[in-house]
């Protein structure tokens, strides 16, 4: 028997047999109910972890305690699940409609966690982006996580009083990277960077691991072991090309010269931010005006052209894969998978012919999206059929 605990001690259960004869309505409404489950428990969890700050913080309590370590022995919790539950508690201190709204199944802990991040990321305008906390409870029932996270986003920018400089000069003094040897001998990187730094890091990974895909060197296509995802293996193997010094073969380091690319509107770049603004890296973050025109001074300018001038966008059947020209524009014009709702950044995903290369498509801009690799799989092995609207760029995911 599936038994779930509700927070009013209203029991449901069901038989695996059950679940087995479920319509698609049924497993709808099963899903809408267990968010609505997980909710109400996620606002039950806040609510203890903000009783047990307000023991920490009594210095008459009897019995002294640390929150993370008594949400880790009793709570069944990961050190990190630990603090994201401490962070989410404090967010419902300032914001006590979302937690209302979390107790009343109507949003999600994610939804917390994003406006958790939101809060942290407001830095000096942070009184600024409180303002807004009616308006973003309300879009937090309302939206998808992700929508919200990008509602959050635009907030952000809106409450902005220094065109972002503070935070980049924050994100740079949080820029750290850590390396260790765990007990199976393997040796692990961790870190994270601001976004200028992070671009070039990335930069130098992609355009490594791009020239070991095309090298046809049989070493760099292997099987790789289960859950390790082929192009994450390959990113690998570019870092260590990225960093051999004393190689002069093609994927060494003297061609592997970083490349910042960012996406910045002609308005903005000579005459300021305005509500329309677009100054971001290629991985979807955003960085001041000033920083930009800064990079501009010592880069080489190269224009994306999405109207196929300038530079061949469409080649037809001359190429298998998408050009270099090619790549540069759908990173002008996707952030992430181009499948509506999926996070998943344009630099994970793979440049799709929707209409296949071996069945005579073209390798045009209009006949390629980028797809995560989840979707990808869907549209090959699952038989899920593509459609694009060119003027747009809208996709039509249809099932078999």
């Amino acid at each position: 028997m599936y038994t779930f605990a509700i927070v009013n001690d209203t029991k449901m259960s069901m038989s695996a047999t059950d679940v087995a004869a479920m319509s698609i309505d049924e497993v709808r409404r099963g899903l809408d109910e267990t968010r609505a489950h997980k909710a109400r428990l996620a606002a039950r969890e806040i609510a203890l972890v903000a009783r047990l700050e307000s023991l920490v913080s009594d210095p008459t309590a009897p019995i002294r305690v640390i929150t993370e370590f008594e949400l880790v022995s009793h709570g069944g919790l990961t050190m990190r699940e630990a603090r994201e539950a401490v962070a989410r508690s404090r967010t419902v201190a300032i914001a006590p409609a979302i937690g209302a709204a979390l107790s009343a199944g109507i949003t999600t802990a994610a939804h917390v966690d994003v406006l958790s991040r939101g809060l942290k990321n407001a830095g000096p305008d942070r009184d600024a982006f409180i303002s807004h906390l009616p308006d973003l409870t309300l879009a937090a029932t309302t939206l998808s996580a992700v929508e919200f996270s990008d509602t959050i986003k635009k907030v952000l920018d809106a409450s902005r009083t220094d065109d972002g400089l503070s935070r980049l000069e924050r994100q740079r003094r949080c820029t750290h990277l850590r390396t260790w040897i765990d007990s199976d001998g393997m040796f692990h990187l961790r870190g994270q960077f601001d976004p200028v730094s992070g671009t070039a890091v990335s930069a130098v990974i992609e355009r490594t691991k791009e020239r070991l895909f095309h090298s046809g060197d049989a070493k760099h296509h292997v099987d790789v072991a289960p859950g390790i995802e082929p192009n994450d293996h390959l990113r690998a193997l570019a870092l260590v090309a990225a960093l051999d010094t004393t190689s002069t073969t093609e994927t060494g380091s003297g061609f592997s010269r970083a490349e910042v690319v960012v996406h910045v509107d002609l308005a903005s770049l000579t005459h300021g931010r305005h509500p329309a603004t677009t100054s971001r890296t290629v991985d979807g973050v955003d960085i001041p005006v000033e920083t930009i025109r800064r990079l501009a001074c010592e880069a080489e300018i190269i224009p994306v052209v999405l109207g196929g001038h300038g530079v061949p966008l469409d080649v037809g059947r001359s190429k298998r894969l998408a050009t270099i020209h090619q790549r540069r524009a759908f990173e002008a014009i996707y952030t992430t998978c181009a499948i509506p709702d999926c996070d998943v950044p344009y630099h994970r995903c793979q440049i799709h012919h929707i209409d296949y290369w071996e069945n005579g498509g073209r390798t045009d801009l209009d006949n390629q999206v980028p797809l995560c690799s989840r979707h990808h799989h869907a549209v090959h092995e699952g038989g899920w059929t593509l459609s694009l609207e060119p003027s747009t760029r809208d996709v039509t995911l249809t099932p078999p």
